[in-house]
C-alpha cells in the first residue's frame, strides 16, 4: 500500500512539473512573440519611412529637395539588362540609408527625356545631395559622362550609361559618399 501512495506521488509530482513547465514555455512564447511583433512593427514603420525605389511623376524637384546623395536608375518594362539589376536596386534601397537609390520606368516618366541626356537603358544618373552634380573621381573604375549646361559651361549632371553588376553599384554608392565627405570638409 504504502508502495503505491509513493508510485500515485511521483506520478503527481511528474504532472505537475510538466504542468508548471508547459505554463512557462507558453508564457515565455507568448512574450517572445510579443517582442517579435514590436520588432516586425518597428521594421514596418521604418521602411514606410524610407522612400519607395519606383519614382512616378517625376519632377526636377525630386532631386533638388532631396537632401541625400541620390543614384536614379532609368530603363523600361522590355529593357533585360534594366530587369537584372533591379534585384540588386532593391536590396540596397533597402539597405543603403545615406544615399537615396531610385528606379523610373521611363515609359511612365516622359517627362524624364526633357531633363536626361538618354540615349541608352539603364542610363544611370547621380547627384549629390539638393541636386548637386556628383563629380566622380578621377581613378574611378565606372565610365562617367560629365554633362555641362551649353550657355555656362557650369557641370549639369553626372550620367553612367548601361548596366552595372552589383559590385559596381557598391563602387558607385562609395565614391559618392566620399564625393560628399569631400564638399563637407571644403573651405
Amino acid at each position: 500500500m504504502r508502495k503505491r501512495i509513493i508510485q500515485g506521488l511521483v506520478i503527481l509530482a511528474v504532472l505537475i512539473l510538466i504542468g508548471a513547465v508547459f505554463i512557462v514555455k507558453r508564457t515565455q512564447t507568448g512574450s517572445t512573440a510579443s517582442m517579435q511583433e514590436t520588432i516586425d512593427s518597428n521594421a514596418r514603420r521604418e521602411q514606410e519611412a524610407r522612400p519607395t525605389l519606383e519614382i512616378t511623376g517625376f519632377t526636377p524637384e525630386i532631386i533638388q529637395n532631396s537632401e541625400k546623395p541620390m543614384i536614379i536608375v532609368m530603363g523600361e518594362s522590355w529593357c533585360q539588362p534594366c530587369l537584372r539589376m533591379m534585384p540588386d536596386l532593391t536590396e540596397l534601397n533597402r539597405t543603403v540609408e545615406d544615399i537615396e537609390i531610385r528606379y523610373m520606368d521611363l515609359e511612365e516618366n516622359e517627362a524624364a527625356f526633357q531633363y536626361f541626356p538618354i540615349r541608352v537603358t539603364p542610363t544611370i544618373a547621380v547627384f549629390e545631395a539638393n541636386g548637386k552634380p556628383f563629380t566622380p573621381p578621377e581613378d574611378s573604375e565606372i565610365s562617367y559622362i560629365l554633362y555641362n549646361y551649353s550657355d555656362s559651361g557650369e557641370h549639369a549632371m553626372t550620367i553612367h550609361e548601361g548596366y552595372l553588376y552589383r559590385s559596381q553599384l557598391e563602387t558607385m554608392i562609395e565614391e559618392l559618399r566620399n564625393a560628399g565627405r569631400n564638399t563637407d570638409n571644403t573651405i
